[in-house]
């Protein structure tokens, strides 16, 4: 339908003019002043894929089938002959093992602490172990640091941990982890969150929150349990959650007193991987020779018997997108990552690059984002602003076709909990015409005579903002200023206090994880999520003269209306009554066991969400995922895992290898 509507958006492109000059660059590990960004991408399944690509991924399902049976044959024999290693080695195809995986970094890494980082998936996931790992596509868990565990009860977990896993030699003198290693490091998190500018969202460990009743027993160096502060459904998925890692407490304390004099987190972990150097312009990372061999290889797994076949990694900083776009092509990297369809079909055939394909699942991973301070006070105009958006037309458009509508919940990784496309429709309503006469009825010329957003400077193409903003100035007559940020200002400008954004809107990305309702989108929306954060309706901080505050909550005038004391944020949190009420249904759903209860709660949860028009509306998402790899790069799993580090995708498959 919009082909003239692209020929009219691209005839009047945003100009140069108009391209805010702004985006001062943060000096480099600037994490502790970020406060939180996503960890980590839709329905009715993707296109069919392409006949070579099915067959190479139909040959790699063999390949992988007959090695793993090689390696149970092997692991079985080795309990029983009297030549084990030798065994081993035969079973295992020593073809694979060697070389150098090269990527292109956008930007130097935000941190290396992983309580506080979620910017650097590439070498944190890589250098870091979780307890277990949850496969999208095989729709179950496996165990990585964790060999088992148990839901005693709704509020207590018990964690048995794998023997014979050790940190790289720099971490702790390569010795063993224990128990208390995992107590220390998750209690770690809530200070981190409150005190030292952790990217890392608290709705992975608000209930084990040890401030707010979570006690942690370890009766062995194999045993671990969490006394939880209350039930969380999706606890064990939270633990798929890159974030939640094992770090050495020596180094970990030892870095923040500054007697390393370097960024903490560097080899501090028991991953595959070890960081061998740190520059401006390039981070170079080796085979942990500490590593523990995971025998069991379960069905669905990406685990070798030992190590990963890959020697060693080198993420080479490139800051310009379109040279890093340049460089992929060329064949100087092995891994580009997400790409649209346009670039898919572009891209395929190319001597170095291979497409794969398949679902997408991601709903809700991007955003239009209100800084509620700014619109809170207006709900008539930030309605006219979504009746404002072409949203069939960002489908034709940006997503060439093939796009559905969004949701707070995915309507393809969670369908029981996801309202329909018919009743999403029904609230994303687009009416140029009744926008434009709403905004001018509310006094919009007057209050918002210009609407400013920033957009990613490292990023190759911005269509999609561009698309945005073109559909609010036609609709609604009024001037989208975009200001360009480098990455770390980028997360600042987003995480920033709920009355300092310096824009209107802000088109969001949660990377969000398919593997837990409370974390895919709904986590955009929620209080205890990036709510809290990216201005959406809960408030923590210590300005609470904002506006939209309820100034009738009791504890604003015992505070003298300017600054929350500690034992305000202890006891209650100054809220807006609407986010109470999204907080509240939030923490019914997390806590109930049954799932027909839970699934009513969710879709009221949302229904609530899309009629109230604050503060973030999602943006349709494609319905195929495509993903650029280099021709040398084998044996990634399909999407939805390939690039998803809680099913042990892209940065944590050991199975992966390069060709020749």
């Amino acid at each position: 339908m919009k082909e003239s509507y692209w020929g009219k958006y691209w005839r009047r492109r945003v100009s140069r003019r108009r391209v805010l000059a702004g985006g001062a660059t943060l000096a480099a590990g600037s994490a502790a002043i970020l406060a939180g960004c996503g960890d980590d991408d839709d329905d009715d399944g993707g296109s069919a894929q392409p006949a070579a690509t099915q067959a190479a991924q139909e040959q790699q399902a063999a390949a992988e089938e007959e090695a793993t049976e090689a390696a149970q044959q092997a692991a079985a024999e080795e309990t029983t002959a009297d030549e084990p290693e030798e065994q081993v080695s035969e079973a295992e195809d020593r073809s694979r093992y060697g070389g150098t995986l090269n990527y292109s970094l956008s930007a130097y890494p935000t941190g290396f602490d992983p309580s506080i980082t979620i910017t650097f998936p590439q070498g944190m996931s890589t250098s870091y172990s979780q307890m277990m790992a949850f496969s999208i596509i095989e729709d179950q868990f496996y165990p990585d640091a964790a060999q088992s565990w148990e839901q005693v009860d709704p509020e207590t977990l018990v964690f048995n941990l794998r023997e014979g896993v050790r940190y790289n030699p720099e971490g702790a003198g390569g010795r063993e982890v224990t128990s208390e290693d995992w107590a220390f490091n998750l209690a770690r998190y809530p200070d981190a969150r409150a005190n030292r500018g952790s990217n890392v969202n608290e709705l992975f460990f608000s209930f084990m929150d040890p401030g707010l009743g979570a006690t942690f027993d370890t009766p062995d160096n194999l045993t671990l349990t969490i006394n939880q502060n209350k039930a969380f459904a999706s606890n064990l998925r939270a633990f798929a959650a890159a974030s939640l890692v094992v770090a050495a407490p020596e180094r970990i304390m030892a870095e923040e007193s500054g007697d390393l004099g370097q960024a903490s987190g560097i080899n501090a972990g028991t991953g595959p991987y070890m960081f061998e150097d740190v520059s401006e312009t390039r981070v170079t990372m080796k085979r942990n020779p500490n590593y523990y061999a995971h025998p069991e290889q379960l069905p669905g797994t990406r685990y070798n018997v030992d190590m990963p076949y890959i020697d060693a990694m080198e993420h080479v900083i490139v800051t310009d997108g379109a040279a890093r776009q340049a460089r992929f092509l060329a064949g100087d990297a092995d891994y580009y990552g997400a790409v649209s369809k346009i670039d898919a079909d572009a891209w395929e055939g190319q001597p170095n690059v291979n497409i794969e394909t398949g679902p997408a699942i991601d709903d809700g991973g991007i955003m239009i984002q209100l800084a509620a301070a700014k619109w809170t006070p207006y709900p008539e105009l930030s309605r006219a602003l979504s009746m404002a958006m072409d949203w069939d037309g960002y489908i034709d458009v940006v997503l060439s076709g093939e796009g559905r509508r969004s949701a707070p919940v995915s309507p393809t990784a969670f369908p029981k909990y996801a309202l329909s496309q018919e009743e999403i429709r029904e609230y994303q309503v687009y009416d140029p015409q009744g926008a434009r006469q709403l905004w001018e009825a509310n006094n919009g010329p007057e209050i918002f005579p210009e609407l400013d957003t920033t957009v990613a400077a490292w990023a190759p193409d911005i269509s999609h903002v561009q698309f945005i903003g073109q559909s609010f100035e036609d609709s609604l007559g009024v001037q989208v200023n975009y200001n360009p940020l480098e990455l770390a200002t980028y997360i600042a400008s987003a995480n920033g206090p709920t009355g300092t954004k310096d824009w209107h809107f802000f088109i969001a990305g949660n990377n969000a994880v398919s593997t837990m309702p409370d974390w895919n989108a709904l986590v955009a929306y929620t209080p205890d999520g990036y709510g809290a954060i990216w201005g959406g309706n809960w408030y923590k901080g210590v300005n609470i003269s904002d506006p939209w505050v309820n100034p009738e909550n009791p504890n604003y005038a015992e505070n003298g209306g300017s600054e929350a004391g500690e034992a305000v944020r202890a006891a209650l949190e100054i809220t807006h009554p609407y986010a109470r009420e999204l907080q509240d249904y939030a923490d019914r759903q997390a806590a109930t066991t049954d799932d027909d209860e839970r699934a009513e709660i969710l879709k009221e949860l949302q229904r609530r969400i899309f009629t109230r028009y604050c503060c973030t509306f999602p943006l349709p998402t494609q319905t195929t995922k495509y993903v650029a790899l280099g021709s040398r790069l084998k044996g990634l799993p399909v999407p939805p895992d390939i690039d998803q580090t809680a099913a042990f995708g892209m940065w944590r498959a050991h199975n992966i290898w390069l060709e020749g």
